[in-house]
């Protein structure tokens, strides 16, 4: 499984984002929230989800953790897969689709190219409970934005535990002034914590 990818951005074309990464070139099909975050020439990393199917591998990228495992959530809605959910979520991000489901909008779902009235209403059937448990989070780091979630990935990076990244960001969780520091600040914060 490959979490996420690290690199260059080297091309943007619709939907597709091709990185450098230590010189391969990596072809991520990219939701609406990863595509922001990718301009020409800067370095970004994008959660992944690797999909193997008869025609071969394809490389998914999100602009977070969180929209990672809303579409883990939304590829498994009966009649949906990968691409359908891929789709979705180039209209639409996980924290408008979570409020959507919540309050069974189907009428703005339907406006999603390919989403129908049957489709709109399996996807609010099936994930009601799913994402609400999701916005709420087992670990509500990605609520508070994408600070969080760079000072996991960089901890990840360095091989620390995921019990003990759970309990870095825990601690930073506990800071007011979340929005005001640099993530290369809350990075030795949460290094000094696991140091402690």
């Amino acid at each position: 499984m490959i979490k996420f990818v690290s690199g260059a951005v080297v091309s943007v074309e619709e939907n597709i984002v091709v990185l450098d990464v230590s010189g391969f070139g990596m072809e991520i099909i990219c939701s609406r929230e990863a595509l922001s975050l990718c301009e020409l020439g800067k370095k970004v990393t994008l959660p992944t989800y690797l999909a193997v199917s008869e025609s071969g591998p394809s490389l998914f990228g999100f602009g977070d953790d969180f929209e990672r495992e809303f579409f883990l959530m939304l590829k498994n809605v009966k009649g949906m897969g990968v691409r359908t959910a891929i789709s979705i979520l180039r209209w639409l991000s996980a924290r408008e689709l979570i409020e959507i489901v919540a309050e069974k909008n189907l009428e703005k779902l339907e406006k999603v190219p390919g989403v129908g009235r049957k489709t709109a209403e399996r996807i609010c059937f099936e994930l009601k409970d799913k994402a609400k448990k999701l916005f709420t989070g087992k670990k509500g780091t990605y609520e508070r934005g994408d600070k969080l979630m760079l000072v996991r990935l960089a901890l990840e990076e360095l091989n620390f535990s995921e019990g003990e990244i759970d309990r870095a960001i825990g601690s930073l969780q506990t800071n007011a002034k979340i929005y005001e520091e640099s993530e290369e600040m809350l990075l030795q914060k949460a290094l000094k914590v696991l140091s402690g």
